[in-house]
């Protein structure tokens, strides 16, 4: 009886024994972690928006007569002249009534260059005394008819010129024809568009910036420009113009945004993502923002009674080999980097992988 009492109280430490170990080697735990050498930076914040680049000098040429197009001189791409031709309608009448406002013209002109003489030749004998006023009278009106018969003529010729030249389509400014719409031998209505012509020399975006957000938006301020379209290149801009009013419905700010370079690869019409630098913070503690964790607090303002959320920022510093959470207060962030404004020093170890399953007071192994 004695003997089995032993064994059983040998077996007994045993059990007791194994669970302290197992304890033991549980609270030793110890957790592999990466890590970031908290070092000064630079660091800038920008406000991201989205928008459509367009040419500085972007126009629509209609036609201003209903004809047909008889020659297109030019092509999508083609670099124009302000002035340079870029399609004729049918214009054989109106070059006829542009001949028959000349001649009409001339006449008049000899009319009332006879006129003048009679008016002339007659004013002196009135002045002599040597006709009725009433002679002088009548010769007075026939010469301001014939004058009024002359500027009539005149106007005349001047509309059948403008008709004529307006069966010519002509750029507007030098710049680049960006489309055509229409085709040799097609039927142009008088208030159609017939070609499309920019100024490729000059790009510029509207962006819409919500109103929350304009703080430090200004003119002259630094633009980086992406386009998904033409990928691994950034394009330089500024902002241009600011609108002075906020939409009131759609609460944003009208922003324009001028390239500063624009190339060949870059079209009208394309779509764009902008950054404007806002803010720009140098010799600062950058750390990566994946090393953050953040809690939420919920306290009672003892005033007003009301419930009042507190959002606090933490990270895991290394010392001794082992993990103590900090509170940190933070700055701007950019690209996933952020800015630590206290609670850190240039030196200490963060834990930057692996502060998700670490615990204040764990062992930890820093791994490459």
């Amino acid at each position: 009886m004695k003997k089995l009492f032993l064994i059983s109280t040998m077996f007994l430490f045993l059990i007791i024994t194994s669970c302290d170990e197992e304890t033991k080697q549980k609270s030793e735990k110890i957790v592999p972690v990466k890590v970031f050498t908290v070092k000064l930076d630079n660091i800038e914040n920008f406000l991201k928006t989205t928008g459509t680049i367009t040419a500085g000098e972007d126009v629509i040429v209609y036609s201003k007569v209903s004809e047909k197009i008889i020659n297109v001189f030019v092509k999508p791409g083609d670099r124009i002249s302000q002035g340079q031709t870029i399609a004729i309608q049918y214009n054989a009448v109106f070059k006829q009534n542009v001949d028959a406002a000349e001649t009409a013209v001339k006449s008049a002109q000899s009319q009332f260059n006879l006129a003048q003489i009679d008016f002339t030749r007659m004013k002196n004998l009135f002045d002599q005394k040597a006709i009725s006023s009433q002679q002088f009278d009548q010769i007075k009106t026939q010469y301001e008819s014939a004058e009024l018969g002359l500027q009539a003529a005149k106007v005349q010729l001047q509309q059948a010129k403008e008709q004529f030249d307006n069966s010519y389509i002509k750029s507007p400014f030098n710049g680049t024809v960006a489309s055509i719409y229409f085709e040799q031998n097609q039927m142009a209505i008088a208030g159609l568009p017939v070609a499309q012509i920019i100024n490729s020399n000059s790009m510029k975006a509207k962006v819409k910036i919500p109103s929350t957000e304009i703080v430090g938006v200004y003119k002259g301020q630094s633009v980086s420009i992406k386009f998904p379209s033409i990928p691994n290149k950034f394009y330089e801009g500024i902002v241009s113009e600011i609108d002075q009013a906020v939409d009131p419905i759609s609460k944003n700010l009208q922003v324009e945004i001028s390239l500063k370079k624009p190339d060949a690869l870059i079209k009208s019409g394309m779509f764009g993502e902008f950054l404007i630098k806002t803010s720009l913070k140098e010799n600062s503690i950058i750390v990566p923002e994946n090393s953050i964790q953040s809690r939420t607090e919920v306290k009672i303002d003892r005033e007003t009674g009301l419930q009042k959320s507190i959002k606090k920022y933490f990270v895991f510093v290394i010392k001794d080999r082992k993990a103590n959470l900090i509170e940190v207060k933070t700055g701007i962030s950019s690209d996933g980097r952020i800015e630590i404004l206290s609670g850190l020093n240039v030196g200490d170890t963060i834990v930057v992988v692996g502060q998700n399953i670490v615990k204040t007071g764990d062992k930890v192994k820093i791994i490459d």
